[in-house]
């Protein structure tokens, strides 16, 4: 059959327009969102002081998914480092991470559709305070076959 995939990371955006913070109901002040990014960003910048910190497969598999998450975001090290505002360039740098494995998770998965076709939406997704509309902001829009051909690319209608 027919398959869509919604992917991508999200970032908040708080009352006073702080990139990587949001606002919460019941608590006083903004805080981190996404807590999974920042960690992967502090984690990012201790392995390109010191390569020796870098994870391989987790002791304790509570930690697997933010281990993967820090690693997937280690090629965009230096995106990171040299970004005038690296809390905005972080949910980019995640989305790029996650559109490579999503891509990858396909390619290998795409003959299970049984000559069915799959659609990829991803973007980032914008948290906001409370009271106040939510976004998404569209990065990849494309249809693809069982064979992992693009069949189409709606991107552009964006």
């Amino acid at each position: 059959g027919n398959c869509l995939v919604v992917y991508g990371p999200h970032v908040g955006i708080d009352t006073d327009g702080n990139i990587g913070k949001v606002n919460r109901s019941g608590r006083g002040a903004s805080g981190a969102c996404c807590g999974s990014a920042a960690a992967a960003a502090g984690y990012v910048k201790s392995c390109m002081a010191d390569e020796s910190k870098k994870k391989g497969f987790p002791d304790d598999i509570v930690d697997a998914q933010q281990t993967c998450v820090g690693n997937m975001l280690l090629q965009h090290g230096k995106r990171l480092e040299n970004a005038a505002d690296p809390a905005v360039e972080l949910p980019s740098a995640l989305f790029d991470a996650q559109d490579e494995l999503m891509k990858k998770i396909v390619s290998q998965a795409c003959q299970e559709t049984h000559g069915g076709k799959i659609t990829l939406l991803g973007g980032i997704q914008i948290n906001t305070p409370p009271g106040m509309k939510e976004y998404f902001l569209p990065k990849v829009f494309e249809i693809r076959d069982d064979k992992n051909n693009l069949v189409t690319s709606l991107t552009n209608l964006l």
